[in-house]
């Protein structure tokens, strides 16, 4: 391990799945000398990314809630999504979720979210989780923003690998940037319907989507066109704070 990889290693080892381990493990997992892995797990021990616990065990530490205290305060599209979400929840007036979220790489991740009383559909997509980028409503509608380039640099990176696919899918997001929206059905969560809308500021370099997830059950065509609206008006007024926060007009 070299330079950041050192930290950025060891940091992704804590997931949900095992959120403790000790120096030691740590070394075994990663292949790496334990005299370095020593050295790091202090350094970021000192600056708050781990704290220990009880038998030499190391989790995660209370500097990440400082980060997202300072974004949920200073990120624009972080700060929209507590001011519109849960108003359209309430606007929509059926049992869904609501979803902003960003590109983060080569993935998705959703940056807020918001849902009614009884809803009744789980979502894969919840807040500070990546998703994967082909899949979803959520998901295309932030690929079909993307200037071509960048679009294809993810299908590189990730596929699709087929070239009919690859042609199919292009395609398909041509046809989304022009409605400005995208609709699955059950392509990420089995029995849900995903209904998402574009979200983009250039001078903030954010490509997002808002999206409304529903049950199949909950959802037809008869309430398609309100929920249509609800989103893109919505978007747009998403669009819009961004681009008042980053003129400066809005203060944290």
């Amino acid at each position: 391990m070299a330079g950041f990889d050192r930290y950025d290693n060891i940091l992704k080892l804590f997931i949900h799945q095992r959120s403790s381990w000790t120096a030691i493990d740590i070394a075994h997992e990663l292949g790496g000398a334990q005299s370095t892995v020593y050295r790091t797990v202090r350094e970021l021990v000192a600056a708050g990314f781990l704290e220990s616990t009880i038998e030499a065990h190391y989790r995660l530490g209370p500097a990440f809630l400082e980060f997202e205290y300072s974004m949920r305060a200073s990120d624009p599209l972080v700060r929209s999504g507590t001011i519109f979400l849960e108003t359209l929840v309430e606007q929509a007036g059926v049992s869904c979720s609501a979803v902003l979220a960003r590109l983060y790489g080569n993935r998705v991740m959703c940056v807020a979210d918001a849902h009614s009383s009884d809803v009744t559909q789980e979502t894969s997509f919840k807040r500070g989780r990546p998703m994967p980028i082909l899949l979803s409503a959520t998901s295309k509608a932030i690929l079909a923003g993307l200037p071509g380039r960048r679009r294809e640099q993810l299908f590189d990176a990730v596929g699709p690998e087929n070239p009919e696919e690859r042609q199919s899918l292009t395609e398909e997001l041509k046809n989304i940037k022009k409605r400005g929206i995208s609709i699955t059905s059950g392509e990420l969560d089995k029995g849900a319907v995903g209904l998402a809308s574009l979200v983009r500021n250039q001078s903030l370099g954010i490509n997002a989507s808002l999206s409304l997830i529903l049950a199949t059950k909950d959802y037809d065509e008869s309430i398609k066109p309100r929920l249509l609206s609800l989103l893109t008006s919505n978007a747009k007024l998403i669009e819009n704070f961004m681009e008042d926060a980053h003129k400066g007009m809005l203060q944290p």
